[in-house]
């Protein structure tokens, strides 16, 4: 805050005065003819300690306060990322993110601060000499203003250049971080596929971009370095221009131990200080794009609010597991055509819907509004009879269960911790989930059983086996609403059986809404909604829809092959459920 950039330029400026006041006072003992005298030395003592005291806490507070800053730049850059409308993923790369969170931050932690610190002491050095040179040497206020205006035109030509430099570098080093991960990921098909050189080469270009940009930064800064060392020796010839001509014309008397010691200030100023400052300065102003950066992270449009008061009279939500979907219309973006576009159905309590359409059609996005990933531009969504805008997102999120397409364990927890990660549920309850899963006997063969490590990426499960654990949670949960987002389409036949089998028996009653990759998954399911063009084309039992012919969804079945159609349709019209 204000208060303390304040405080902190009171402390420098104290501290640096009392570093003059010494300096002067021991040229004046230099003169004294008794120069014996304790009291002489007492006073140097005690105003070296003062400087002593007054550097230690002035580097304390400066580097507090600074890394204080740097650590609430970083907490509210997570906040807000965390809060973040899901298009603020679909905008952003992970190289994008990881960098805001690795360079830059690094920089805010490591870098910036120290900068800062070597900054502020030397202006104040800097301020310092010039300030004594100036008392001692009045006629230099005449070399001050050229020298001046010539410096400010160069830094100002030297920040212009440098900011958008830096930026440009770290544009450039975004894609490097996004690529090493593709290639990481995706190492074993590169391969396989013989794409090394491509990818070679595609990386060499994203290189190449980095470093232009990074060495023209460093070009421009030795530019600006030598202009300032000739700065600085203008500054240290005119004043022993002015200190000679003074002193051998007598115009007026100069105390020639505090001129001596004003000029050797000046020419250490010249020779280390003044172009370490000027340099020092710019690296501000460029570090200082970091926290710009931090900073548009740390403004986010949020999502909804997590709790709102009506959440306190709706503690029995669901009271039921119907939903209606009223004219519904999403979009990922407003730039961006609709994803759903105006869409109506209504599902009864304990149903069972299979939702198809081609990559596109809108399915996932149907999954995300329910959710409220995605927000009604228009329309609204009922659920048991409450519209679930009016809830906060954590009841309309912890009223569902979701079994998404690719299964999330979180690495470096424990399997127990997985399954209930709010520790809600007895041992008992979480054995007997597992086992409706067949997962328990697989745990138990682990060693440490339930209180076993999750490895980073659930690597210590196969797909299938995470894919089980996850529906295992939603057991535990006892959800009136399971939403499958495709879970079956990354595992094999045996475990898509144990998937359906377990939902079939343990959600006796619980509205299901399923993303069918597999149709024969929901073949024998209440109803089928087809999408297509963020629509819906068909609406129905499955026995319905495969009447209708030419209907999307009996061209579908079709396609599968005669064989697999045959069975489809048998199993359709064997159903028990009514058109």
């Amino acid at each position: 805050g204000v208060w303390v950039f304040f405080t902190l330029f009171i402390l420098f400026a104290i501290t640096q005065t009392s570093a003059l006041a010494s300096i002067a006072q021991i040229g004046k003992w230099a003169e004294q003819k008794d120069q014996d005298s304790p009291s002489w030395l007492r006073l140097i003592l005690v105003l070296g300690a003062t400087v002593v005291i007054l550097s230690l806490l002035r580097g304390w507070l400066s580097f507090y306060f600074l890394i204080k800053a740097s650590q609430n730049l970083h907490d509210l850059m997570t906040r807000s990322v965390l809060l973040s409308k899901i298009e603020f993923f679909d905008t952003n790369p992970v190289g994008r993110i990881l960098n805001r969170f690795s360079a830059d931050v690094g920089i805010c932690d490591d870098i910036l601060p120290l900068t800062i610190y070597d900054f502020m002491v030397g202006a104040f050095i800097a301020l310092g000499s010039i300030a004594m040179t100036i008392v001692v040497l009045p006629f230099m206020l005449l070399a001050m203003p050229p020298l001046i205006w010539y410096f400010i035109r160069l830094r100002r030509i030297f920040i212009t250049t440098t900011r958008e430099l830096k930026r440009l570098e770290g544009l450039g080093r975004s894609p490097i971080f996004a690529m090493l991960g593709e290639a990481n990921s995706g190492v074993a098909t590169i391969r396989t596929n013989n794409s090394i050189n491509y990818f070679r080469d595609r990386f060499e270009k994203i290189q190449d971009a980095h470093t232009r940009a990074f060495f023209s930064f460093v070009a421009s800064s030795r530019w600006f370095a030598f202009r300032v060392d000739f700065i600085a020796f203008l500054l240290v010839a005119f004043s022993s221009f002015f200190a000679v001509l003074f002193q051998d014309q007598g115009w007026f008397g100069v105390d020639p131990a505090v001129l001596g010691l004003s000029l050797t200030m000046l020419l250490q100023l010249a020779g280390t200080n003044f172009p370490w400052i000027v340099r020092q300065s710019a690296e501000v102003v460029n570090q200082m794009v970091s926290v710009e950066r931090i900073s548009a992270f740390g403004k986010l449009p949020p999502e909804a609010d997590l709790t709102v008061k009506y959440d306190e009279s709706a503690k029995s939500w669901p009271a039921n597991a119907s939903i209606k979907v009223s004219n519904l219309t999403v979009r990922y973006r407003a730039s961006l055509p609709s994803a759903l576009s105006d869409i109506a159905f209504e599902i009864e309590s304990g149903q069972r819907v299979g939702v198809v359409g081609r990559t596109g059609s809108g399915k996932s996005s149907l999954v995300q509004a329910l959710l409220r990933i995605l927000e009604a531009e228009r329309g609204k969504i009922d659920v048991g009879d409450v519209d679930i805008s009016k809830l906060g997102l954590h009841m309309v999120r912890g009223g569902m269960s979701v079994i998404p397409q690719t299964p999330v364990l979180f690495s470096g927890c424990t399997v127990r911790e997985n399954l209930d990660p709010f520790c809600e549920y007895d041992e008992h309850a979480i054995r007997n989930a597992l086992s409706d899963v067949q997962m328990m006997h697989e745990i138990d063969d682990i060693p440490k059983g339930l209180d076993s490590i999750v490895a980073e990426g659930g690597s210590n499960f196969s797909v299938g086996q995470r894919q089980l654990i996850c529906l295992a949670r939603a057991i535990l949960r006892k959800s009136k609403i399971l939403i499958l987002d495709e879970p079956t389409a990354n595992v094999d036949t045996r475990t898509d059986e144990l998937l359906q089998t377990a939902i079939s028996k343990s959600f006796v009653g619980a509205t299901i809404i399923s993303v069918a990759h597999r149709l024969e998954s929901i073949i024998d399911y209440d109803k089928i909604l087809v999408l297509g063009g963020g629509k819906i084309l068909e609406n129905g039992s499955p026995k319905y829809l495969l009447s209708l012919k030419g209907g999307h969804f009996a061209s579908m079945v079709e396609n599968t092959g005669i064989q697999m159609a045959r069975r489809l349709n048998e199993r359709a019209n064997n159903s028990k459920k009514k058109d």
